[in-house]
C-alpha cells in the first residue's frame, strides 16, 4: 500500500516550493495543507512544530533539513545526487538558498499581501516584514535598487545552463534548491525577465514535472 503523504506547505516559501519539486520528481503523490503565515495551529497539532515545509509520511514528520536524504533513502530512483554529485547538488542548493533567494525575496516582498489569503494574514506579513526590514515605503522606492542585485543573480543561473537543460546535466537537488530560491518572483505574477531564455525553458521544465 502506498504511503500517505502530506506537505504542510506556504507558496511564498522558497523551500516549500523547493519540497514541492522534489515530491514531484521522485513521482510521490502527495496531498498539500496550505499553511497560513499567521496561522500554524494546525501544522502544530499535526507535527509538534511550526516550520514550514512539513512532511507527514504516514503519520510521521519529516522536518525541512531532512528532506532530501529523507526521499533519496525512500525513493532512490531517480536520484537527486545523479552520478555521485551530491557534493555539488548540495552546494548550488545552498547557494539559492542562501544567496539567491535573498535577492530576489527583497525585490519582490511588497508585492506578496496580493497572493495572502486574507486582510488579517496581509497585515501579520507587512508588519513581521517591517519589522525585519524597515519601512514598507522604503522597500518600495528601493525596488529598482533591489531589481538590478536580482537580475546580476538570476543572470548566475542562466550562465550555469549554457549548454545543458539542467543543472548537473540532469535533474537534481542543485535545480530544485535554485528553483525554489527563484519561485517567489513566479508567485508574485511576475514574469523570468526575457534577457534569460535558458532560465525561463529550465523553469518550465520543473514546473512541468509530475504534470
Amino acid at each position: 500500500m502506498a504511503p500517505r503523504v502530506v506537505l504542510y506547505s506556504m507558496s511564498i516559501s522558497h523551500y516549500c516550493v523547493s519540497a514541492d519539486r522534489m515530491l514531484a520528481f521522485k513521482g510521490i503523490p502527495f496531498e498539500t495543507v496550505r499553511v497560513p503565515y499567521h496561522d500554524k495551529r494546525e501544522l502544530l497539532a499535526a507535527t509538534g512544530q511550526d516550520y514550514v515545509p512539513t512532511l507527514l509520511w504516514d503519520g510521521k514528520p519529516v522536518f525541512w533539513y531532512d528532506f532530501p536524504d529523507f526521499l533519496e533513502a525512500t525513493r532512490p530512483e531517480p536520484s537527486l545526487y545523479p552520478d555521485g554529485a551530491k557534493g555539488i547538488a548540495v552546494v548550488l542548493e545552498h547557494w539559492g538558498h542562501q544567496v539567491l533567494e535573498e535577492r530576489v525575496w527583497r525585490y519582490v516582498v511588497t508585492k506578496v499581501p496580493p497572493v495572502l489569503g486574507d486582510d488579517h494574514e496581509r497585515w501579520v506579513f507587512e508588519e513581521m516584514q517591517t519589522r525585519a526590514r524597515g519601512p514598507w515605503h522604503v522597500l518600495e522606492m528601493r525596488r529598482e535598487e533591489f531589481r538590478k542585485d536580482m537580475v546580476t543573480a538570476l543572470a548566475m543561473v542562466e550562465a550555469m545552463l549554457e549548454g545543458k537543460d539542467w543543472m548537473l546535466g540532469t535533474p537534481s537537488l542543485a535545480d530544485f534548491g535554485i528553483y525554489g530560491s527563484m519561485s517567489p518572483l513566479l508567485t508574485v505574477g511576475e514574469k523570468i525577465p526575457k534577457e534569460f531564455p535558458r532560465l525561463a525553458a529550465w523553469t518550465k521544465r520543473i514546473q512541468d514535472l509530475g504534470r
